[in-house]
């Protein structure tokens, strides 16, 4: 995550995603807890600019009503766009999410020259944090800028932090918190199977008792967000997903 994407499209549907998922407006509430693994803002591409949906509704406002005008509200007044609160701090004042959530938003990058012991030991304590401050969730969202790991690059390569590692994912799943993960699809295959494949490797990993499920977001860029489901939450986490693909929302995320 990067502060330059705050309240894009691709937020809309990943905050209405977590609202649902953890049962803002149900009797039954899941305790939400985000990892922002938040990254130095970057400047190569033009990412993050997609925000005229709140200026022109295309039929976003009909899915979450209040999520809608509290973005809106948030970025943009009469004198047109507020830049200085796109930032993940503003998010979290706006209360976007259930009241409770935690959040951990210390930024997660390396120094120039930094070592690949201090490296090791700079993500190590950032970690430790992320958990400690997740410790009572139900419910675990991990938000990086590129997704899962992949084979390319490491902890310690200076885009190390823009990843979700798999033994990251491990720790929440050893003390039976659910997890939303969001997962950046690329050119390497079609996006069906990309996220069949990466559903696959998360069923294999997490069997004892865990399901994963996977929804696509159609707008802006490519994603995909796994639901990995601890199975005091399965059934709760899969019926939310069905209602959800069978409201308005249906025509921006779909079951993979």
């Amino acid at each position: 995550m990067q502060d330059r994407y705050v309240g894009d499209v691709g937020d809309f549907g990943k905050f209405g995603l977590l609202r649902i998922l953890s049962g803002l407006e149900n009797d039954r509430q899941l305790k939400l807890g985000v990892v922002w693994y938040l990254y130095p803002d970057e400047s190569h591409n033009a990412d993050g600019k997609h925000i005229s949906y709140l200026q022109r509704d295309g039929g976003f406002r009909c899915c979450d009503e209040e999520l809608y005008d509290k973005l809106r509200v948030l970025l943009f007044d009469d004198l047109g766009l507020i830049a200085a609160n796109r930032k993940i701090s503003s998010v979290e004042e706006a209360h976007l999410l259930p009241e409770g959530t935690s959040y951990y938003s210390v930024p997660l990058a390396y120094d120039v020259g930094m070592s690949h012991t201090a490296k090791i030991s700079k993500r190590a304590e950032w970690f430790a944090g992320a958990l400690a401050e997740t410790h009572s969730s139900d419910l675990v969202f991990l938000d990086p800028d590129n997704g899962i790991e992949c084979s390319t690059v490491t902890k310690t390569k200076p885009k190390g932090p823009k990843y979700v590692f798999w033994d990251d994912l491990d720790a929440w799943v050893g003390r039976d918190q659910s997890i939303v993960v969001y997962h950046h699809l690329n050119r390497n295959g079609s996006h069906l199977q990309q996220v069949e494949d990466m559903r696959n490797k998360m069923r294999m990993r997490f069997a004892k008792g865990f399901d994963v499920f996977a929804v696509t977001y159609r707008r802006g860029t490519s994603r995909a967000y796994f639901v990995i489901a601890a199975p005091l939450h399965r059934e709760l986490l899969s019926q939310r997903l069905e209602e959800m693909c069978s409201s308005p929302w249906g025509q921006h995320f779909s079951f993979a």
